[in-house]
């Protein structure tokens, strides 16, 4: 059987996670767990934008002309990505 020190009240606990003894926190998991709960609880998540949903709503249409719409602007989209990895390629080389 493991045991565990505790920090606050310097007892061996049988228990790993929480102190028998005091009820101090032992685990790392569980306060990593607590403070995750408490961010996520201060930080709620953002809805997604006007422009994400339109997208979405693009892309799971049922209707083939809105898809080809959105697979087009995908298209423009990487297009204009690989344009300026290019350039920022030639940047680098000239730099470097």
């Amino acid at each position: 059987m493991k045991k565990a020190l505790c920090f606050q009240c310097k007892k061996w606990s049988s228990d790993i996670k929480v102190c028998e003894h005091c009820g101090y926190i032992i685990s790392q998991e569980v306060k990593d767990e607590i403070k995750q709960k408490e961010h996520d609880r201060l930080h709620p998540p953002k809805p997604p934008s006007k422009l994400k949903r339109a997208l979405e709503y693009l892309r799971t249409s049922k209707n083939p002309f809105l898809r080809l719409i959105y697979y087009v602007l995908m298209g423009i989209w990487m297009l204009y990505a690989g344009i300026v990895m290019i350039i920022m390629y030639i940047a680098s080389m000239a730099a470097g």
